[in-house]
């Protein structure tokens, strides 16, 4: 039997796809013609020699701090019913995007079954919030709250059994549970 006292944490690792692929791509393709145009730019304007040796340094501090926005992990984490979701800079930083009770979701539910689709959509999410980290997982859902603010948000997730498993204690009514691989 699960504790549903004990803090509960989850990270998901962004995989290279899509937009996350694309971004990667450019950054790399940015850290190859760097140095070659800081080169040429140097030995063009006669900077001399003791400039260049500054190209490596620059180098390193552009790799430092752009590879992190590439490198996402997403983290939910449940204490005594509140979920909070964090996204995590190359392992480094991390930054909170969400906080709101289990309790207040409207549905907690796979994504992919059509009756659950269409209350989404009736729902017409103002804010969507993506803790997904493959496109093609099999353990895709999402949970409908309206925030604090009173906006209608959409926070879509990798669920494991026991983060299904906590969603029905503290809101058995709204949420609706399948099999998932974890």
């Amino acid at each position: 039997m699960a504790d549903f006292n004990a803090p509960y944490e989850y990270v998901v690792a962004q995989k290279s796809e899509g937009k996350y692929r694309t971004r990667r791509i450019l950054l790399i393709t940015l850290y190859i013609i760097y140095p070659i145009l800081a080169l040429v730019v140097g030995f063009i304007t006669r900077l001399g020699v003791p400039m260049l040796c500054f190209i490596p340094l620059s180098e390193w501090m552009l790799i430092f701090f752009t590879w992190r926005y590439v490198k996402l992990e997403y983290e939910y984490a449940i204490v005594s019913g509140v979920l909070t979701f964090s996204v995590i800079y190359g392992g480094r930083s991390r930054r909170e995007k969400l906080t709101f009770p289990l309790r207040s979701a409207t549905l907690i539910a796979p994504v992919g079954y059509r009756m659950h689709e269409d209350k989404l959509e009736l729902f017409d999410p103002e804010i969507a919030y993506n803790a997904i980290g493959d496109s093609d997982s099999p353990d895709k859902y999402f949970a409908i709250f309206t925030s604090d603010e009173g906006k209608r948000c959409v926070f879509y997730f990798e669920a494991t059994e026991h983060m299904i498993k906590t969603s029905r204690f503290y809101n058995p009514s709204s949420t609706d549970a399948t099999k998932v691989r974890y």
